[in-house]
């Protein structure tokens, strides 16, 4: 991938539907939003001076889902935070991604950069629980889904197998990979195994799977405004059939095994019951193995990114190196 290259394809893009884009000012400029989660999809900031665009591009495996987003955009914008849909776009700007979407940019500080968070994630947490209820946007969204799902089908399809398509692309760049030995991916492999029957078996996830769910809800997918507002992006991987346990599990995780998680605890047993609580612990289990696993394919992934490689490979060698032993102590 050259970035250069594709700012520009998307700079000739953007002046040819400036008026689509609501942008009448000059010039345009437009520049890469780095994602360090993950390079499937592609996101540019398009600005003309005045007013700024996100454009987010996907490629043919995750068009449906940026599909999915632009049907319940209006909903998602009036109840969620989301930010409001400019236009679908039906064009190839850059080679291999066919489609993509076009949003009002929010300005804002990522959570992550916060000083102060927790206000910022209690306006979050009174989103979600809306969020998680929200039956006209669940029907919206179960149009040709399946519905009978467990919350352990959905722990399922959010980490496990996520995981196992991690290994293989692990697997296939283990030279890259010097840090890690043959025995640590197969005891990789034995761990997503014994995750998966733990769940699978676990009183806790026999409940159908029935909240709607943004199953990203990282502090990076969460803006803070300058008078105190929160925004939520990233509505990808939105779902009907999903387990809140998963928003709440991804969103208070910076709190995890700190002092005040009891608080927290106590909040989210407030909000959805002493069942979903039960299940948290296993879901903070995968965040951890999260930190482990899919970090590594982030690494090997970058290997074709010249300009984001070695930002990249950097972050992800230290999370794994951090994450690694603190989930054997914990867990091995």
């Amino acid at each position: 991938m050259n970035l250069q290259e594709n700012e520009t394809k998307v700079t000739q893009w953007a002046e040819r539907n400036a008026a689509v884009l609501g942008l009448s000012g000059s010039p345009i400029t437009v520049s890469y939003i780095y994602n360090p989660g993950g390079f499937v999809n592609q996101s540019y900031r398009i600005s003309d001076g005045i007013t700024s665009r996100h454009l987010k591009l996907a490629p043919s495996a995750k068009i449906p889902r940026l599909r999915q987003w632009a049907r319940v955009s209006k909903l998602l914008e009036d109840r969620c935070r989301a930010p409001k849909l400019i236009c679908e776009i039906e064009d190839e700007i850059i080679p291999e991604y066919r489609y993509g979407l076009a949003f009002d940019f929010i300005p804002g500080t990522q959570l992550s950069n916060a000083a102060a968070p927790d206000s910022a994630v209690l306006q979050v947490l009174d989103t979600l629980r809306q969020l998680h209820g929200d039956r006209e946007l669940a029907i919206a969204l179960e149009e040709g889904v399946p519905t009978a799902l467990t919350c352990a089908d959905a722990f399922v399809d959010a980490y496990i197998n996520r995981f196992e398509e991690d290994m293989k692309s692990i697997r296939t760049g283990k030279q890259l990979l010097d840090f890690v030995t043959d025995e640590t991916l197969d005891w990789f492999d034995a761990e997503i195994d014994s995750l998966k029957k733990t769940v699978l078996n676990h009183p806790a996830f026999q409940q159908r799977a029935r909240d709607v769910v943004h199953n990203d809800i990282g502090w990076n997918n969460v803006l803070l405004g300058e008078q105190g507002g929160v925004g939520i992006i990233d509505w990808d991987d939105l779902s009907a059939n999903g387990d809140a346990a998963m928003d709440y599990s991804v969103l208070l995780w910076p709190y995890h095994n700190k002092p005040e998680w009891t608080f927290w605890q106590e909040k989210v047993r407030s909000l959805a019951g002493d069942e979903l609580n039960d299940r948290l612990s296993l879901y903070f289990r995968a965040k951890l193995l999260d930190d482990v696993i899919d970090i590594l394919a982030d690494y090997v992934e970058s290997e074709h990114i010249p300009e984001l490689k070695e930002i990249t490979q950097s972050r992800a060698r230290a999370i794994h190196l951090k994450a690694y032993p603190e989930y054997v102590q914990l867990y091995g």
